[in-house]
Parts: C-alpha cells; structure tokens; sequence
C-alpha cells in the first residue's frame, strides 16, 4: 500500500481537488447553502440506501433459483436496474446541489438506512422478503425527504424524489404478489 492509499480508497497522487467531501458549495439552483445541506443530507441517505438496494436486487437475481427461477430474475434484473438509474439521478442532483455524493464503501454504508444482507445465499422467499424490507425503508426514507425538500424550496428535488417512488413502489408491489404465490416455497418445503 503507497502512501496515498487508506485501506480500500486510493487517493490521487497527481491532480486538484475540486471539492472536499462533506462540503457544500454553490449550487446554480438558487437554494441557499444551509438548505441545500439539509437537502444534500437527506438526499445522501436515499442514494445510499439506493445503493445498497441495488446490491440486494443484484444478488438475488445472480442466485434465485426455484420453480419460477426465470420470473423472478426477469423481474430482478430489471428491478436493479431501475434503483441504479434513481441511484444514479439522486447523485447528480447532489452535485447539482452543490454536494458531494457517498462514493465510497464507507461512507455509503455510514449513510444507508437499507442495510446489506450477509454474504450467505438464502432461499428465494426470505431474500423477496429482504429485498421488501429494503424496498419499504427506502419508500419511508424518500417520502419524508419529499418534504423536506419542498419546505425548503427545492421543488424540484421533491418531483424527482416522487417520481423515483412510483418506480419503487410498483416494484415493492410486485414482489409483494410474487411472496403472496404458493409456489414460490422454500427449499426442502416439498421434501
């Protein structure tokens, strides 16, 4: 490890920081710095959680196996792909605020309120009901940011934010439907 290097993160040797983590600087949406902090703030917990989503949903659809293995990781697939593209929109309107995003292990887990699950593999049910409960703090966590951000003037953040809810609660609800399916049973059930 050289010396611009802590643990997992690499700091670059050569180049100009253009901002420090955990600064707020101006921002083109005319918020002011204080609001746009409690915005940024808020913001970060959603897109790590998002973040943290994603990886749920990934892994499920890299192991889902059953009777209606196909079903299920059609859904997952396009599922993870619709919270990396919130996750992605949530950062650039950080930047957009004048933030920084979580970017790194650390500080997306410090920030996330969707927690990962264990690096064990577990049966389709229990991993739907995981990727559910994460689905459900997200929805909470982005609905009371919705108004935040309009309390603060930042209306544009809350039509983002209830936009990214109506993506994710169609997907919530569809795996809702998917858990309510008897033939969606756990391993060794039928044996």
């Amino acid at each position: 490890m050289t010396d611009g290097q802590i643990g997992l993160i690499r700091e670059p040797d050569v180049g100009e920081r253009r901002q420090e983590w955990g600064t707020v600087g101006d921002n083109e949406l005319r918020l002011d710095r204080e609001e746009a902090e409690r915005v940024i703030d808020a913001l970060s917990v959603d897109h790590a959680g998002s973040f943290n989503l994603f990886y749920l949903l990934r892994k499920h659809y890299w192991t889902a196996e059953g009777a209606e293995f196909h079903e299920v990781a059609e859904f997952l697939e396009d599922a993870y792909e619709r919270v990396r593209s919130i996750n992605d929109d949530l950062a650039v309107r950080i930047v957009e605020l004048g933030g920084v995003p979580p970017n790194t292990p650390p500080t997306i887990q410090d920030h996330a309120e969707v927690h990962l699950e264990a690096e064990d593999l577990y049966d389709l049910r229990a991993s739907l009901e995981g990727d559910l409960e994460g689905y459900a703090t997200l929805v909470a966590s982005m609905r009371e940011h919705v108004g935040l951000a309009e309390e603060l003037g930042d209306s544009g953040t809350g039509e983002r934010l209830r936009d990214h809810l109506r993506e994710l609660e169609a997907d919530a609800d569809e795996i809702e439907q998917m858990l309510e399916d008897d033939t969606l049973v756990r391993e060794g059930a039928l044996g």
